[in-house]
């Protein structure tokens, strides 16, 4: 029986999987997820679960995968992942909504070299998405962040 060296590229999907039984369980017990209606949880749960789903099979096809490369990330691929880390560690300081609409900002500036045109154009459109249907139709409730905590 030949031994498996541990795999690197296993990181990651165990990570996203532990993040989704995290919001999995925090959603159902702080917001619930339908109680003749959806609930605040409804749709983070819904999230969770599919990051669950898909995040097991990746686990799963990366631990069948017999050949034992070393890993590479090209630069794109590291971009994301830091853009994901920007966001958490932002949204605990700023909140989520200014922390996404920041990330949408740069990412198209720095990344896609978009016009400031178009730009503003997406951060209008992604804002009222954001605070018209997820925040004030659907209540659910982002978080805020230290200083808009202090602010508000």
């Amino acid at each position: 029986m030949e031994k498996k060296n541990f795999n690197l590229r296993t990181v990651i999907p165990t990570a996203t999987i532990v993040i989704s039984l995290l919001f999995i369980v925090v959603g159902m017990k702080d917001y619930g997820f339908w109680k003749g209606q959806p609930t605040p949880g409804f749709f983070p749960i819904i999230i969770a679960v599919v990051l669950l789903a898909s995040s097991i099979a990746c686990f799963i096809q990366i631990a069948r995968d017999t050949k034992s490369e070393a890993v590479h990330y090209n630069r794109n691929e590291l971009m994301v992942m830091l853009g994901a880390a920007g966001i958490i560690l932002c949204t605990f300081v700023i909140g989520l909504v200014p922390s996404c609409l920041i990330y949408i900002l740069l990412w198209l500036k720095f990344v896609e070299h978009a016009s400031w045109k178009v730009i503003i154009i997406i951060e209008l459109i992604m804002a009222a998405i954001i605070l018209g249907v997820f925040t004030f139709w659907l209540q659910i409730r982002f978080p805020m962040g230290m200083l808009l905590e202090m602010i508000l």
